[in-house]
């Protein structure tokens, strides 16, 4: 915080600071200051970053336990730039909290498609194969979220999980 506030005072003022110094505030649980700045930083944001702003916003909702905020929050950030991965991603899990399975199911394909780098949407689509006991499909997608990024833990636990059902059938 004290670093941001010394750009702000050499009169660095851009949406890449507003939107870094709101994380800032939320993570040192100032959350009226965590609001604040990331809505000074979309009031300053240009159509390229106000979709990642809207991401954090919804990341701090999130934090703060509102869901409802963070919903729309992830639904405006795909609206303004519709290859948002990590907030489809995040849809798909909102989704899940919702019931609505098929739709996190889509949402988790949309954002492993738009970026299949990231290995979040691969390892959640094969909890979701695994909870509708597809697990060809879970062992699939397990396997792609660990070839993403080696060492993922819980994709690791979710394989040696499917090991021990497919060996009992």
């Amino acid at each position: 915080l004290r670093f941001y506030r010394r750009l702000l005072q050499m009169g660095v003022n851009n949406v890449e600071i507003w939107n870094n110094l709101g994380l800032c505030c939320f993570y040192a649980s100032q959350y009226d200051m965590a609001l604040s700045c990331l809505d000074r930083a979309l009031s300053m944001a240009s159509d390229n970053a106000m979709a990642d702003v809207w991401y954090n916003i919804g990341q701090v909702a999130i934090g703060i336990g509102d869901l409802g905020l963070a919903y729309q929050a992830f639904k405006i950030a795909v609206s303004v730039d519709a290859s948002h991965a990590e907030s489809y991603n995040n849809l798909g899990v909102l989704e899940l909290k919702r019931g609505s399975f098929e739709q996190a199911r889509s949402n988790f394909q949309v954002a492993e498609r738009l970026a299949p780098e990231l290995h979040e949407p691969k390892y959640n689509s094969a909890l979701i194969a695994f909870d509708a006991g597809d697990y060809e499909e879970s062992v699939e997608m397990a396997n792609s979220a660990l070839e993403t990024l080696p060492g993922h833990e819980d994709s690791s636990d979710l394989l040696r999980q499917l090991e021990k059902v497919l060996s009992l059938l």
